[in-house]
C-alpha cells in the first residue's frame, strides 16, 4: 500500500526495510534489558543477537527463494533485494534459533536463558515485520465480505490478483496476535522457573496461533496441499503443526530435566537447587552451561 515512505535523491526509505530495522532496534533493546536481569555479559549477548539476526535473515530469504526458485532464474541479483520483501518467517525462526543457540554456547552464555531473553523480542519483532508486510503489499489476505476488508491500489500484488475485491488485512491479524503474545510473554517472564520454557512456550503458542490465521491469507496454488471443504490446507499450516509438536517435546524435555536435577542438587548441602532460584537469576555454579 505504501512500499516507499519517502526518498531523498538516491536514498529510498522503504516501509518493509524500515519495519525490519525498527523490529531489530526494539527487539535488541528489550533483549538487553532481559540480559541484564539474568546477569549476562552485554557485549557477548550483543554478539549473539547480531549473529542471530544475520542467521534469521539468511534463513528467511533462503527458504523464500527456494519456494520461488523459478522467479529468480535469470535475475539472481534480485535475491539480495530484501527491501522488496520476500522473507519466509519460519525459515528465519529455524535458522535464527540454530545460529543463536550455537553462538550463545560459543560465547559461554547460558544457552536457554539467552533464548528466554530473546523470546519477547522475537514476538514484538514479528509484530513490526507484519506491519511492514501490510505496507509493502506482500503476505496479503483472501477476499472477504467483512466490513474491515481492504482494497489495495492498482498495480500492487493484491490488486493484480483480486482487483478491487476487499481482502482480509491478514498481515495486521498476524501483527496484533504477535503483539498480544509479546504482552503475555513480557508479563509472565519472571515466573519462568526452568530455563528455555519461555522460549519454547512462545514457539508452541505462535505456531498454533498461525494455523487459523493462515486461513485468511492468500497462498499460491503450489502451497496448497489439500482442501477441507472450502478451506485450503497449506504447507505453512503443516509446518506450524510440526513445529508446535517439536517445541512441545522440547518444553517437556527441559522441564523433566529440571525436575530430575532438583533432588540431586538438594542432596548437596552447598548447592542451590535450580528450581529454587528466582526467574531473574542464573545458577551460581557453571553459569556458562545451558
Amino acid at each position: 500500500m505504501y512500499p516507499e515512505i519517502a526518498h531523498f535523491g538516491a536514498l529510498h526509505i522503504r516501509s518493509y526495510g524500515l519495519a525490519l530495522a525498527t523490529a531489530f532496534l526494539v527487539g535488541t533493546w528489550l533483549g538487553l534489558k532481559e540480559a541484564r536481569r539474568f546477569g549476562m555479559d552485554e557485549d557477548r549477548f550483543l554478539t549473539v543477537v547480531l549473529f542471530t539476526l544475520v542467521g534469521s535473515i539468511f534463513g528467511a530469504r533462503l527458504l523464500y527463494v527456494m519456494e520461488h526458485i523459478a522467479d529468480y532464474r535469470g535475475q539472481w541479483s534480485s535475491v539480495l533485494a530484501l527491501w522488496q520483501g520476500g522473507l519466509t518467517l519460519y525459515g528465519g525462526i529455524i535458522a535464527g534459533t540454530i545460529v543463536g543457540l550455537w553462538m550463545a554456547k560459543r560465547q559461554g552464555l547460558p544457552v536457554w536463558r539467552v533464548a528466554d531473553a530473546l523470546a519477547p523480542s522475537i514476538a514484538i519483532g514479528t509484530a513490526f515485520g507484519r506491519v511492514g508486510c501490510y505496507l509493502n503489499g506482500c503476505c496479503y489476505g483472501r477476499p472477504t465480505h467483512l466490513p474491515w476488508g481492504i482494497v489495495y491500489p492498482p498495480n500492487t500484488f493484491p490488486a493484480l490478483e483480486f482487483g478491487d475485491l476487499p481482502i482480509h488485512p491478514s498481515q495486521l491479524y498476524f501483527s496484533l496476535a504477535s503483539l498480544l503474545l509479546f504482552a503475555v510473554l513480557w508479563a509472565i517472564r519472571k515466573r519462568a522457573r526452568v530455563a528455555g520454557e519461555l522460549f519454547w512456550g512462545f514457539v508452541i503458542v505462535y505456531a498454533l496461533m498461525r494455523i487459523p490465521l493462515d486461513l485468511t491469507r492468500a497462498y499460491e496454488p503450489g502451497s496448497v496441499l489439500t482442501h477441507l471443504g472450502t478451506l485450503d490446507i497449506t504447507e505453512s499450516q503443516l509446518v506450524s503443526l510440526t513445529l508446535a509438536m517439536f517445541a512441545l517435546l522440547m518444553w517437556m524435555r527441559l522441564r523433566r530435566a529440571a525436575a530430575l536435577a532438583a533432588p540431586a542438587a538438594a542432596a548437596q548441602p552447598d548447592a542451590v537447587p535450580a528450581a529454587s532460584l528466582p526467574a531473574d537469576a542464573s545458577p551460581p555454579a557453571a553459569p556458562h552451561q545451558p
